[in-house]
């Protein structure tokens, strides 16, 4: 199957959305570090799978994980974080706009994925259900039908996702973290038909280190 091509992956960055959702929800206070989510709580296990997150929104339950998918003992390294690159996969170019923070791809061109992380926008006091729910109207508003991710933690954060389905052989999941006032964006593109691409992807997701 051809990797995917950019005229295909032609689903709007998280960055356009998210910059005209939240305009004018940025103040000028200096960053400040926020602290993980969750400390000391403990989750029991529970036999049936949540049906909405915390918001509310019915989430779409993704394959379970089939595989480990190797990680190199190389970080890529964006704004304010790193995650350990895949094994296979490489740094790439994509004819994405705004173009992405950092971008990885499998190095054999018939795997069609990519895992993009999107330049981090600032969101101020906004918190992270308010920045999801404003990118969920905005695909809501170009035609999308967005639904929830089962929520999980980056790098000690909480995290809520976003899956976009924009064909059958085309998929885009986001999880998007708040850090330090600002929100970053974690992007899988992939064909649900070759799920080991989202395994790489939640392997990523567990490599996350931020600073």
């Amino acid at each position: 199957m051809p990797r995917l091509t950019p005229s295909a992956a032609l689903l709007p960055t998280l960055g356009l959305v998210m910059a005209s959702a939240l305009a004018g929800c940025s103040d000028e206070t200096p960053p400040a570090h926020a602290q993980p989510t969750d400390t000391g709580v403990v989750h029991l296990p529970t036999s049936v799978a949540p049906t909405t997150d915390s918001a509310g929104h019915r989430i779409q339950q993704l394959p379970v994980q089939a595989s480990r998918p190797a990680l190199s003992d190389q970080r890529v390294r964006g704004s304010d974080y790193s995650y350990r690159q895949p094994a296979g996969w490489s740094g790439g170019e994509r004819d994405l706009d705004p173009p992405p923070d950092t971008l990885v791809q499998p190095d054999d061109a018939d795997v069609p994925a990519f895992i993009a992380v999107e330049r981090p926008i600032r969101i101020g006091s906004s918190s992270l259900e308010e920045a999801v729910d404003r990118l969920r109207s905005g695909f809501e508003a170009k035609g999308f039908k967005p639904m929830a991710a089962p929520e999980r933690q980056v790098g000690g954060y909480a995290a809520m996702g976003i899956v976009v389905d924009q064909s059958d052989e085309m998929r885009h999941v986001y999880y998007v973290v708040a850090y330090a006032e600002r929100a970053f964006a974690i992007r899988l593109t992939y064909d649900p038909s070759r799920p080991e691409a989202l395994d790489v992807y939640r392997a990523v997701l567990d490599s996350w280190s931020w600073g």
